[in-house]
């Protein structure tokens, strides 16, 4: 299963995510690799900390140049070695990051209160819906990230962030599972551990990766309503064409206002 964690936020978050997950999955015996398609590289730097520390749970971490093709391909080496490949990417690099999105079988969007501001947002909804050209099958799971108040977890809100971007991605389905602040401690990252190798355990939060990693599993094997593939594509096809359709309209009104500057 190729599993990638998805955000343009330059945060750590989502690459302790990915980390966790992919200890998690080592841990259960499977063939994991770890591909970091970012532009900080945070968990390819948390993967030689691992390495250097000679971390008990073992497992591959790479990036991704030259892996493109690979993952496209799925009799090649890595799809047939590995069990879970999870891949890494904030977007940046679009060639990597677009190759290994036509590759994913489950997109897992982690969305807080705080996760970049509505234009970024939409610009995700429309990279994700046009992605749906070239992987019709793609699964997106939206996972909350949620901080805890002084008095406890703070109430499920049907206004939260997550929960409104899962409902604008036709086919999304949102994590009944909700990652808590420790997502916010990034010392294990620098130390390139996770939560499953810290001493003591924080069982909430161990609790927590095995439930979402479950939940991927699930949207993975989830058989989808008739024709919802179908809708979701032509939703895509719609969205690029009245992007477009604005792009140039918004190209005319500058080169108008060109022109009229030029004449005073």
């Amino acid at each position: 299963m190729i599993i990638t964690i998805f955000s343009e936020d330059d945060s750590t978050k989502r690459s302790i995510l990915a980390a966790n997950l992919a200890t998690f999955c080592a841990l259960q015996h499977r063939k994991v690799l770890l591909i970091d398609a970012t532009s900080l590289k945070y968990s390819q730097n948390w993967g030689e900390r691992r390495l250097a520390a000679d971390a008990k749970i073992k497992l591959a971490v790479r990036g991704m140049e030259g892996l493109p093709s690979e993952l496209e391909n799925p009799a090649s080496y890595y799809r047939s070695h590995f069990q879970d490949i999870i891949i890494d990417t904030d977007g940046c690099d679009s060639w990597n990051a677009d190759s290994a999105l036509v590759a994913t079988d489950v997109l897992l969007v982690p969305i807080g209160s705080r996760s970049g501001d509505v234009k970024r947002r939409e610009s995700l909804i429309q990279r994700i819906e046009a992605l749906r050209l070239f992987n019709p099958a793609l699964r997106v799971l939206v996972v909350e990230l949620q901080a805890i108040s002084a008095f406890g977890d703070t109430a499920a809100d049907e206004r939260s962030a997550a929960r409104t971007f899962s409902r604008n991605v036709l086919t999304a389905s949102l994590a009944q599972t909700v990652i808590h602040e420790w997502l916010e401690d990034n010392r294990l990252l620098q130390q390139g551990q996770s939560v499953f190798d810290s001493e003591p355990r924080n069982q909430r939060a161990v609790a927590e990766i095995e439930a979402l990693y479950q939940e991927i599993a699930h949207a993975r094997d989830l058989r989808l309503e008739a024709g919802a593939y179908g809708l979701a594509i032509l939703h895509a096809i719609q969205r690029r064409i009245t992007s477009h359709e604005a792009s140039e309209e918004d190209g005319l009104k500058a080169i108008a206002a060109g022109g009229d500057r030029s004449r005073v």
